[in-house]
Parts: structure tokens; C-alpha cells; sequence
């Protein structure tokens, strides 16, 4: 059975951050990367946010027919149509050789339709105007009356007290003069786009911004892997300006960028480090950071999740709920590390008892080390805001916050080995190679996301649920114990020589 459409309203928009991304999906899909379970954890969200918008407009008809049954909606939404429903979920429309399919529409006045479009975000980006204009397009040329088009998303400021409160959880923006606006350049595009779906050749598109433009694309890693690690193209926030300037001079190794070329302090202390392949130590700045220590030591790091549907009482969608603390202390100098550590229930609310947790362990004196620490100091002040009787302790924790990533993020140590980058990742298997994140079930955090997600969803068995709760303390327990290890490299780098 023939597809009755080119494009659909998904490849529009790939098209729109990259021609090659479009067709590559469309001639090579074997070479997206799989998709990884923090990217599914978004797919999900965006579903369960997209059903909860359905109860914000109720009494609806679904359109039950998935993406691969595609005239089959055609069928149930033409049924829909002609029984009279009003408001319809899902409804599929074909026309100028376009599949959408509106998450809500609903009958507007002298038989027009209102169009919807539900998106789990706290914000109308430019990118979900454009997915509503070609939507409208479509509508339009299938014969509907738009009448009004609007983005439903989520209201950050929202505080839950109660059941959801789906009025007061949702935002409607009205974009009815953008997309009407946007018709004839959809109308070109589309044909531009559907040329380009249709090709056997794949369009010159090189690597550039937009790889991660919205999002970072599905193809990417097929798209940069001839790029090196020694590439210009991973010089720390050089310009894709820049970039293009040194291509032209044939240059594409960060060793080769000429003295005269002009970069900032850090990028030519990273040429430098990679021209000479040595460690770039700047002493004096390490030493004025490491003298603010003061003890006891506390090494603090938090696993959070910031789901769009706030799943507790004083939550705030896309809000970062802390569910994890790990602590690795020490009282006084040489003396042996303690190592204490938190993770919630998933049953319940997992911040009362991590307030608990921070408020006893962590004494009125002495610094807190996190990796990065304004993260940290965001979720310390937050939990202030929600635990008003535990505020002092828990903004005193945060005033006492030192930064152990500031050597690296300033580039006050700098190993060519680091890449340019300096996230706790690529930093500790340079400086302490017998520590590594690549074994570990749980490796990062959108890793540690997922799996509390999962244990708050309740579907798992006791065994399983016990080896994912192992999995997050061993990966969390890691992030602590990684940060005690480079204060000890970053004070011996300071001792040796002086």
C-alpha cells in the first residue's frame, strides 16, 4: 500500500534544522543513533503532558490509528468529521503532499476550528510556531477553516497544592497572526523539502550550528565522526565564524592555528596545551582557590529530576527535585573520609527526608565542595523556599559552597587531554585514570533521571528495583569521591615545585 504523503509535519521540521538530517532519515534511518533512555524519558513526557492537555479539554474523540496506519486515521478522522464531533484528538489530514496530525481541535464558531498544539515546555520557542504554521497549512488546504491556532504549554510557575490543577497547569498562547503570517513561506518550503525527501543524492550539507540547533540531531554522531579530537571544531566555544575562517587557511588541527590568530585566554592556553601535549598549571590562582577551604570538608552532589507534571505538593513543573545526595567528609587534615549518603523512596516526596539528611550531616562550619557548584546552589536555594524551617541551615550549606570544577572551568588547569572541556566526565579519567564512568550501569545524570523514574513508576519487580537503587548510589557515591580526588591532584599540583 503506497503512502498517501511526502512529507509529514516531524520531517518538516528536521528539515528546517537540516536538509541532510531530512534525508538522511529519509533514505538512511539506520544511521540514527539509537534512541537513548534520557531521550526517552522526554518521548514519555511529552505523552503523558500531550494526555493530561486532552483532560484540559475533555469529551473529545481519539483518533486511534498510529503512524503506521496512516489512512486508517484518515478514516477515523473523516467519520469523526461527519458525525459532528467537536473537539477531536489526533484527527490526521493529508494535503499538499503533507501528513499532520493537530494533538486538539475544536469547533470554533460558523464552522471553523480551533487548533492546538500541546508541547511539554515552559516556553513558546520559535521552532513549535513554525510546527502549529504547517499544521495550519495543512488544514487549510485540506479544506478546514482555522480559525485560531494557539501552543498549549506549561505554566513553570505553577505550585501544586492539591490535585492538578490542569487550568492553572497549562499556558494557551494565541498564534494565530504568526502562523498566518508564515503560509507562503511554509508553502515554499515544503515543496523545497519534499524535492529534497525525494532526491537519491544527499544535499552538500556540511557540519555547523545547526547539528544542535534545537536539539542535538539523530544523525549527529554519524555526521561528526571523521571529526578528531584534535579538530578545531573542539576549540571551547570557538565560533562556527572563526571555524570557518581557519577552514579556509587549511587549518583543521588545533596544534596548527597560527600565534597571530586571534582567540581568547582559554582557547590559546588549550592550542598551547595541545601544540606542546603538556599540562598548563597556573599556580598562583590554584593556591588562592584552594586556600578558601576550610574544614571539615564536605564533598556534596545532588541527582535530581525536573519532570514537566510536578509529581508532589510544592513542586513547580520542569522544577529540580532533588531525590539523591551523596557526602564524603573529612574533619580535619589527613584524617580518614566518612561517606554518607541519601536517596529517596520513589514512593513519596523524597525532599523532606534529603533536607533531614543535609541538615544533620553537614555541620554549621566548615566547606561544601560540589562540581560546578551553581547547580547545586540552585537546588539548596530552592529547597529553602519549599522548607522554610530548615531555610537557615540549608542557606548557610549554600553560602559555604566551593567550586571544585572552577581550576578547570577557568582554565587555571589545563591538560590537552581535556579536549577544551572540563565537565567532571572528561576531567577525572585524564587525572586519575583507575576512576571511570564508562563501566558504571548508571554513568551520568540524565542516566540517574531515568532510572528514579523508572522506580517511581512502580512497574518494577523488588529484585530489579533493588539493583537500580545499588546502581544510583555507586554512580552518585562516584561523583563525591571523583571530587576528593581532584582537590587532592589540584593541591599537589600547587606543593610540587614551590
Amino acid at each position: 500500500m503506497s503512502q498517501p504523503y511526502i512529507l509529514s509535519k516531524s520531517q518538516y521540521i528536521r528539515g528546517l534544522q537540516c536538509l541532510k538530517s531530512l534525508w538522511l532519515y529519509r533514505h538512511h534511518p539506520e544511521l540514527m543513533t539509537k534512541t537513548s533512555p534520557s531521550l526517552q524519558r522526554i518521548f514519555d513526557q511529552g505523552h503523558a503532558v500531550g494526555g493530561l492537555a486532552r483532560e484540559r479539554f475533555p469529551g473529545g474523540v481519539l483518533i486511534t490509528a498510529d503512524h503506521r496506519h496512516i489512512k486508517e486515521a484518515l478514516e477515523e478522522t473523516r467519520m469523526a468529521l461527519d458525525s459532528g464531533a467537536t473537539t477531536i484528538y489526533e484527527a490526521a489530514f493529508v494535503a499538499a503532499d503533507t501528513l499532520v496530525r493537530p494533538d486538539i481541535l475544536i469547533a470554533g464558531k460558523r464552522g471553523s476550528w480551533n487548533l492546538y498544539e500541546v508541547k511539554s515546555s515552559g516556553e513558546v520557542k520559535d521552532v513549535y510556531v513554525q510546527d502549529a504554521a504547517v499544521q495550519r497549512h495543512v488544514l487549510e488546504e485540506s479544506g478546514l477553516n482555522v480559525a485560531a491556532v494557539c501552543i498549549v504549554y506549561i505554566n513553570n510557575r505553577y505550585l501544586r497544592k492539591g490535585p492538578l490543577d490542569l487550568a492553572k497547569l497549562f499556558t494557551i498562547a494565541d498564534v494565530s497572526e504568526e502562523t498566518r503570517h508564515l503560509k507562503h513561506e511554509i508553502k515554499a518550503k515544503l515543496a523545497e523539502l519534499a524535492e529534497i525527501a525525494k532526491s537519491t543524492t544527499p544535499p552538500s550539507t556540511a557540519i555547523g550550528p545547526w547539528c544542535k540547533a534545537q536539539h542535538k540531531c539523530g544523525f549527529y554522531e554519524h555526521c561528526w565522526k571523521d571529526i578528531q579530537d584534535t579538530s578545531i571544531h573542539h576549540i571551547k566555544h570557538l565560533s562556527w565564524d572563526k571555524i570557518g575562517q581557519l577552514q579556509e587557511r587549511g587549518i583543521s588541527e588545533i596544534s596548527a592555528i597560527p600565534e597571530d590568530f586571534p582567540l581568547s585566554p582559554q582557547q590559546a592556553l588549550q592550542r598551547l596545551a595541545e601544540k606542546d601535549h603538556r599540562t598548563l598549571v597556573n599556580k598562583s590562582e590554584i593556591q588562592k582557590h584552594i586556600k578558601r577551604l576550610k574544614y571539615p570538608l564536605h564533598y556534596l552532589d545532588f541527582e535530581t529530576i525536573s519532570p514537566a507534571i510536578p509529581p508532589f505538593d510544592d513542586c513547580r513543573p520542569m522544577e529540580q527535585l532533588p531525590f539523591q545526595a551523596s557526602l564524603h567528609i573529612q574533619d580535619t587534615p589527613g584524617s580518614s573520609l566518612r561517606h554518607l549518603e541519601y536517596l529517596g523512596s520513589a514512593t513519596e516526596d523524597p525532599r523532606p527526608r534529603l533536607v533531614d539528611f543535609l541538615v544533620k550531616n553537614i555541620a554549621s562550619s566548615g566547606s561544601v565542595i560540589a562540581y560546578s557548584k551553581d547547580f547545586e546552589g540552585m537546588c539548596l536555594k530552592v529547597l529553602a523556599e519549599h522548607f522554610p524551617s530548615a531555610s537557615t541551615p540549608l542557606l548557610s550549606i549554600k553560602q559555604r559552597l566551593w567550586d571544585s570544577a572552577e581550576s578547570f572551568s577557568r582554565a587555571h588547569y589545563v591538560h590537552p587531554g581535556f579536549k577544551g572541556r572540563w565537565s567532571i566526565k572528561k576531567v577525572l579519567p585524564v587525572l586519575v585514570p583507575d576512576m571511570t564512568y564508562a563501566g558504571l550501569a548508571v554513568a551520568n545524570g540524565e542516566d540517574a533521571q531515568a532510572a528514579y523514574l523508572q522506580l517511581m513508576s512502580g512497574k518494577l519487580d523488588p529484585e530489579e528495583a533493588e539493583r537500580l537503587k545499588a546502581n544510583l548510589k555507586e554512580y552518585c557515591g562516584q561523583d563525591t569521591l571523583a571530587m576528593v580526588r581532584l582537590v587532592e591532584i589540584l593541591s599537589r599540583a600547587v606543593e610540587e615545585g614551590s
